[in-house]
């Protein structure tokens, strides 16, 4: 048996509550016991996982109240009322009132261990079937924040719920584009935490900057999210692991673009960090791995992008599909958004070859046309196709910005 408490006994008896509590105590059932219930009621947690035993017959609230404001704020938690002998007229009305059930006056010892033991037994099911059910809704929800059917997807939203309930660091690591941060907020948002979601920089953080941050967190019931924490380097990684040893902090989930155990052996993660981040460590998968979710996920963004920037549905040929499906998408998710953004804009798509994105060598004349191609593409997103706005936004004439975009290939 656990030290949680299974039983409040309330009785205003002193000598009654006194024998009851210790023989209850004797035999295995930790309780705590009140002389009035608004003192018991005061304590009563809704997810509580014990039961009441609360006499009928006190001065102040009698047993009917407190059965009434019990099942106001905790009406899973059973409720069993000790009458007078005889007295049928308030048994019958306790459990009207949603008593679980009721004992007599002087109480039979075989006979309260029994109902007691009967009703702790209902009530560990109905605990654990609430929070089966509370984990399919999370579950649902979070199938419509993180897409896809693929059996990588399904493994990694299993992980992410996983870790939602626990106050543990949680490692988020895998490609570049992959949702890292997406996840880092559902873990947040499904935690049931009531507090706020921070984030950090760690490729541009100082030592007077990361302080600074570090000191405002205190709050267990925020959540940290340090970003790229393999740009970080070891003197600040000390900082961050003497912070990570506090007991009082907010939950942190750390990102980063690689595999942590690769991190560790090259250096480039201290083993004093390594050790206190590497507990729940969870992969997010490079999108090639996820079959047909490319699709789900480009039908997605269509819509959003449709309906975010305020222009039709385009339509997606069999060629441009076939494409897709060669590509191997380095970018990953956060490409396939940018791809999506451009269709609907009306843009031409330009899936460009693993080894150019792969950082290869290029010519300086292909690096600038590359470079001005996609500064054009960004601004043309921002303003939602507007031409006329995006070349104020770049602060050049209109003729000039179709010029350009004729040059590299964005119009015809």
């Amino acid at each position: 048996m656990t030290d949680e408490k299974l039983i409040y006994l309330v009785d205003d008896d002193k000598d009654f509550r006194e024998a009851t509590c210790e023989f209850l105590e004797a035999e295995g059932f930790p309780t705590v016991a009140f002389e009035q219930g608004d003192a018991m009621l005061a304590q009563l947690d809704p997810e509580w996982n014990g039961i009441i035993l609360c006499d009928f017959r006190m001065q102040n609230m009698d047993g009917l109240a407190v059965l009434e404001a019990a099942r106001k704020s905790a009406p899973g938690v059973p409720f069993v009322m000790l009458t007078g002998h005889g007295d049928l007229r308030t048994a019958i009305a306790a459990t009207k009132a949603g008593a679980y059930d009721f004992l007599e006056k002087p109480v039979q010892p075989d006979y309260l261990l029994s109902l007691l033991r009967r009703a702790l037994k209902v009530r560990k099911l109905a605990v654990e079937n609430n929070r089966l059910r509370r984990r399919v809704a999370r579950y649902s929800d979070m199938r419509s924040r993180l897409i896809g059917t693929s059996k990588a997807m399904k493994a990694c939203r299993n992980e992410l719920l996983n870790v939602t309930p626990l106050p543990v660091t949680v490692t988020l690591h895998g490609e570049a584009g992959t949702g890292k941060e997406l996840g880092a907020r559902t873990i947040h948002e499904f935690s049931e935490l009531a507090g706020e979601f921070h984030t950090i920089n760690c490729a541009t953080a100082t030592i007077d900057s990361l302080r600074a941050e570090l000191g405002r967190q205190t709050d267990p019931q925020d959540t940290l999210f340090m970003r790229s924490l393999h740009q970080m380097d070891a003197f600040l990684q000390s900082h961050l692991a003497e912070f990570l040893r506090r007991s009082q902090r907010p939950r942190v989930i750390v990102s980063m673009i690689g595999d942590p155990d690769a991190h560790m052996a090259s250096g480039v993660l201290t083993r004093e960090l390594y050790y206190l981040i590497n507990v729940a460590t969870i992969c997010l998968p490079p999108l090639r791995s996820r079959d047909r979710d490319i699709f789900i996920l480009l039908e997605n963004f269509l819509r959003t992008g449709a309906a975010r920037l305020g222009k039709s549905l385009p339509h997606v040929d069999t060629a441009l599909i076939e494409r897709f499906r060669a590509h191997d998408w380095p970018g990953n998710v956060r490409e396939l958004r940018n791809v999506a953004d451009r269709l609907v804009i009306g843009l031409p798509v330009d899936l460009k070859a693993t080894a150019r994105d792969a950082g290869l060598a290029m010519s300086y004349d292909e690096a600038m046309r590359d470079f001005e191609r996609s500064l054009l593409e960004r601004t043309l997103v921002e303003t939602g196709g507007h031409k006329g706005e995006a070349a104020a936004m770049l602060s050049i004439p209109r003729k000039r910005l179709y010029l350009r975009l004729k040059a590299v290939g964005l119009s015809e």
